[in-house]
């Protein structure tokens, strides 16, 4: 314990530490190959049982899984149920629907003998090409557009038979597609329809679960774009990601380093050895192996702790050889030198530097503090006379940018920017924690020298984000030093325009002295009647078009100021107008109102005016809903006569536009399309229950003249004609 203190501090522990750091990092060499060595085997025994699991995987899902639902279709389905002569299948391939209602009742129930046959099964559809009409478990379409699988089976001619597909359900779910030409027995000819099976995709990943060995391998199978469309446990978008690139790389495994999971290991089989051409791969952690490249590692780490032992004695051996000598140098300098005893040494050499540096650094501190106080009064106007006057270049132009820090400090600012600008001569000086101006040395010869000091500035913006956020203006150029504290004021004037821009922008004064200082003439009615009337998309519609002048048509920030002033004073007057006192209490709205930019006072003076909207709506909703109601039964009374807007303004005493806004606001849907949707029905009635009644009187009765217009609006409504509407519901009702 008595050697400590003689020893602490001195230059004989850092020969210690030097010789210690030497062992360590030769052991660690030593160590880090050795155990790269041992890594790389575990790697390969994870890879090789890796590719026999994803071969396992293939085989049960393809020639097991999928495979059963091929031999259920071809081999039992389709010939037990549909090969034979009479079945109704051949019957309706090669004879029309008409007629034949029971043939297609028993037909559909065919259908749902198969799924019910195939577990996981969701649905089997059949399209007969001869008369272009859809039979499911479920449903029979005439039209095979109103099938839900419409886009399907338009591409079925195009799709290869036989073979599995991926794809989404009308309802959204994920589902495996089998394909199958018919006839199915004459695989040449051309096919009359087509059936196809489709299987839920959630059980066929249920089904793949269970092979796996254990819940912390995932394995993933994606198509042959690249799509992933069967994952055991939960998808990680992360690792989806992983074996996608690893996919795209051609390295069949890889080792990964993941936060949650730790290491891991990335196998896949190529799709080339898929029938299907599915690409299967496999994410294995490394920690839920028991390898024998385990207990090589723990021999590494005994292996070098011991060597790390060994060296810690050496290194003290030598150290202490090695120091004598320098003990005695460090006692001669000792006693010609004493340094303050307040302040404690690292070491010896800390000593020796302390003396020869403090009267060095002291002298360059001062210089430091008055080179900076006399360039702030420089950039201030306090003060010319400078003693540092020789080191700003005298037949150069000025150009002053003023800087102000939203996150960070103008001291350390100021070190980052001379470590990071290399390109430009200039003078940061710093004027207080938040604000600094720069001032730039340009040439003589220069043009748009404001734009290219802007365009510096946003590079470095963008190089110290991370560190410090800043807004910047640029002042004009001048020719002397007496004229620099001028640009900076100008700088100072256009650094307001942070308001239109935003707390970070770069303004040039240059672009604002072009600015317009006359006033826009807004239309402030449209904003104040749609205040009353409750139009919330009419109020946010004109303060949208409001903002988007004021910031494209360059104008003066005291114009722009004097707009929103106006738009302000319009909403206060709406206020006192409807008596809105109590949602609005009187203050200086306006200051309230304006916030530090354009865009937020924009969304301040927006949010007002919703909640006056709401308000307004609110107090006369009930008014609205009856008006509307009783406009609705004037319509359903009156289908066989003409109807429009300016029609029911007479009978409800409204304006036309007034009217549009609040049907559209009470019947959730337009007048137009409530009176086109409620005489189609009413036709549609009529064409079931008046079957003498002629389509044209039908047409003249719910309000139609021309039967061919009635002819393409029915038509564009139910999918087919009214005849055709009319006979196909006779004929339900007689198979009935």
């Amino acid at each position: 314990m008595r050697l400590l203190p003689k020893y602490r501090n001195s230059f004989f522990t850092r020969l210690i530490l030097s010789y210690t750091i030497l062992a360590v990092v030769l052991i660690g060499l030593a160590g880090g190959y050795l155990y790269s060595q041992a890594n790389r085997m575990m790697v390969d025994e994870i890879a090789r049982d890796s590719q026999i699991r994803l071969n396992t995987a293939k085989d049960y899902v393809e020639q097991t899984l999928l495979a059963k639902f091929e031999a259920n279709l071809q081999n039992t389905t389709l010939s037990t149920i549909f090969t034979q002569q009479n079945s109704n299948l051949n019957y309706l391939l090669d004879n029309s629907w008409e007629g034949q209602s029971t043939r297609i009742l028993q037909f559909r129930q065919d259908l749902e003998l198969i799924v019910h046959a195939n577990e996981g099964a969701s649905n089997a559809t059949v399209y007969f090409h001869k008369d272009n009409y859809v039979v499911d478990k479920n449903h029979f379409y005439m039209v095979p557009d109103n099938s839900a699988d419409a886009a399907f089976i338009k591409k079925l001619e195009q799709m290869i038979a036989n073979r599995w597909m991926i794809r989404t359900l009308p309802d959204g779910k994920q589902a495996m597609t089998y394909i199958v030409k018919l006839p199915y027995e004459n695989l040449n000819a051309s096919p009359k329809g087509y059936l196809f099976l489709d299987i839920d995709l959630k059980h066929i990943t249920q089904a793949t679960a269970k092979i796996m060995s254990s819940p912390l391998e995932k394995l993933y199978i994606f198509d042959k774009s690249g799509s992933l469309i069967v994952h055991t446990g939960d998808a990680n978008p992360e690792e989806v990601s992983l074996l996608q690139n690893a996919i795209s790389s051609g390295e069949s495994v890889q080792e990964i380093n993941d936060e949650k999971q730790g290491n891991i290991v990335l196998s896949y089989l190529d799709g080339e050895k898929s029938e299907n051409g599915w690409t299967y791969a496999i994410i294995r952690p490394i920690n839920s192996f028991v390898l024998s490249s385990e207990q090589f590692k723990t021999s590494i780490f005994v292996g070098c702790s011991l060597v790390l032992l060994f060296g810690l004695i050496i290194s003290y051996m030598f150290s202490k050889r090695f120091y004598i000598p320098m003990k005695r140098l460090v006692q001669n300098i000792r006693s010609l030198y004493q340094p303050d005893s307040s302040q404690p040494q690292a070491n010896e050499f800390a000593m020796i530097g302390s003396a020869l540096n403090f009267m060095g650094q002291k002298i360059v501190n001062l210089e430091s503090r008055a080179k900076t106080n006399e360039m702030k009064n420089l950039v201030l106007g306090a003060s010319l006379e400078l003693e540092h006057m020789d080191e700003i270049p005298q037949e150069r132009r000025f150009m002053v940018a003023h800087i102000r820090l939203i996150e960070g400090y103008t001291d350390k600012f100021k070190q980052r920017y001379a470590d990071v600008d290399e390109t430009m001569r200039f003078e940061l000086v710093c004027l207080n924690p938040q604000e600094a101006a720069i001032i730039y040395f340009l040439d003589s010869n220069g043009a748009n020298e404001d734009e290219t000091i802007a365009a510096h500035l946003d590079r470095i913006k963008e190089e110290v984000r991370e560190e410090f956020r800043f807004g910047a203006a640029v002042g004009t150029l001048v020719h002397s030093l007496e004229e620099i504290p001028i640009s900076y004021q100008l700088a100072q004037q256009a650094y307001r325009y942070r308001f239109m821009y935003g707390p970070e922008a770069i303004v040039l004064h240059s672009k604002i002295s072009t600015f317009h200082s006359s006033p826009y003439q807004f239309a402030f009615d449209i904003y104040k009647n749609a205040l009353k009337a409750g139009d919330v998309n009419g109020a946010n519609r004109f303060i949208d078009e409001f903002a988007a002048i004021l910031e494209k048509r360059s104008l003066q920030l005291e114009t722009v100021e004097l707009s929103l002033l106006q738009l302000v004073s319009t909403l206060y007057q709406v206020v006192i107008e409807l008596d809105l006192q109590n949602l609005v209490p009187p203050s200086n709205l306006f200051d309230e109102l304006k916030k530090d930019t354009l865009a937020a006072t924009i969304d301040s003076i927006r949010s007002l005016s919703e909640r006056m909207v709401l308000h307004v709506r609110e107090s006369g909703s009930h008014a609205h809903t009856d008006v509307i109601l009783k406009l609705k039964t004037y319509i359903d009374e009156h289908l066989h006569e003409d109807l429009s807007l300016n029609i029911l303004s007479e009978v409800a005493s409204l304006a036309p536009a007034y009217i549009s806004t609040l049907f559209g606001e009470v019947m959730k849907e337009t007048f137009t399309e409530y009176v086109t949707r409620t005489r189609l029905d009413k036709a549609a009635v009529l064409l079931q229950k008046e079957a003498r009644m002629s389509v044209a009187d039908i047409a003249s009765l719910v309000g139609y003249r021309n039967p061919q217009y009635f002819h393409n609006k029915f038509k564009a409504r139910y999918g087919i004609t009214p005849i055709q509407y009319r006979n196909a519901n006779s004929t339900v009702t007689m198979a009935n």
